[in-house]
């Protein structure tokens, strides 16, 4: 690498400060020390070093590159970008937001996702099939060839009920079940999932991490796109790829967001360092049923958390409801987690 930069020095003679962007630099051994190398010589230079891993934010590069770095994990677009992509930011901007267009914007943006490529593309059949690419690739190069694994079809198998699963508990012990797959086989899987970024993981909520430990984790998709190339069921399950939507909108902000479940359940428990902040249920069609359950949910992790108000995310209006635990604001989705 050092060789290469030489020669472009040579051969061009730039002048000011060079950019130099390396890209999967996963596939080169050793990248970070032609990095520090370069910046310790006192060359006039900067670095984009890009990987489809989050191996890269491991702590083994930040000891060889200390203090030279600014890491940056960038996730799909969220609604807003789509939006901007498509040439209608004016209608986040406008008093009606939940006009008819911007329900259908969204649900194209929850079909098919956040990635540039796709959102930019003409046609949904185009847009499956680049979706289905990428899924394809992130199996066979990011996971199977960078971790040598051997075992195609059981690779395949096994990503395809993680990606099912989504927004379900999982675990090595739920995948031995469901798949006869072994638990050490699958828990490696699950971490390759993870390192690779297809799926974000949130963990079971709890102030003792033993008992966090015991419990499975919730996995949801990097890009509900992805999701439902694999599933085709986005009708049938638009209320967990609406969940999925607002776990990423929540993650892009920098939240730590975990589940917690007792006799009911809490979609999303935010966390700021040692003090639980935010709970949040997800709803896409809230009805007069399906409230007194999501309402229940909310109102018991208040009590258990010591907390007097929480959130009930859906489109349709924005209230708030007085319960014996505190305030459940139901909140409308394209006013709060478009971001």
């Amino acid at each position: 690498m050092l060789q290469i930069y030489d020669a472009y020095r040579e051969r061009f003679l730039p002048h000011g400060k060079i950019y130099v962007a390396l890209d999967e630099v996963h596939q080169v051994p050793q990248w970070e020390k032609f990095v520090r190398g370069v910046y310790d010589r006192g060359d006039e230079v900067k670095f984009y070093v890009t990987d489809s891993s989050s191996h890269l934010l491991s702590q083994e590069y930040g000891r060889a590159l200390t203090g030279r770095t600014y890491s940056n994990l960038i996730y799909p677009l969220s609604f807003q970008e789509f939006l901007s992509f498509k040439n209608h930011d004016d209608l986040l901007n406008s008093d009606n937001r939940c006009s008819p267009e911007l329900r259908h914007l969204l649900r194209e943006y929850l079909e098919f996702g956040g990635f540039p490529q796709v959102v930019l593309s003409d046609g949904e059949e185009v847009k499956r099939q680049l979706l289905k690419e990428y899924y394809s690739a992130i199996i066979e190069k990011d996971i199977a060839s960078r971790y040598q694994v051997r075992d195609m079809r059981q690779l395949k198998e096994f990503c395809l009920l993680v990606m099912t699963q989504n927004g379900l508990s999982m675990s090595g012990y739920l995948a031995e079940k469901k798949q006869g797959i072994s638990q050490p086989t699958a828990n490696k899987f699950l971490s390759y999932l993870e390192e690779v970024l297809l799926m974000v993981p949130a963990n079971y909520f709890s102030f003792s991490l033993a008992q966090q430990q015991k419990r499975p984790r919730k996995f949801f998709s990097i890009d509900t796109g992805l999701y439902n190339a694999v599933s085709f069921k986005f009708s049938e399950n638009i209320g967990r790829v609406f969940e999925n939507a607002v776990f990423l909108a929540l993650k892009r902000s920098g939240a730590e967001v975990f589940y917690w479940q007792d006799k009911q359940e809490t979609d999303f428990v935010v966390r700021e360092g040692r003090a639980v902040k935010r709970l949040i249920n997800v709803c896409w069609d809230l009805t007069n049923d399906n409230k007194k359950r999501e309402v229940a949910g909310l109102e018991e992790a208040m009590k258990k958390f010591g907390i007097y108000e929480s959130e009930l995310i859906t489109l349709e209006y924005e209230d708030k409801i007085k319960t014996p635990s505190g305030t459940v604001r139901i909140k409308n989705f394209f006013n709060n987690f478009s971001n």
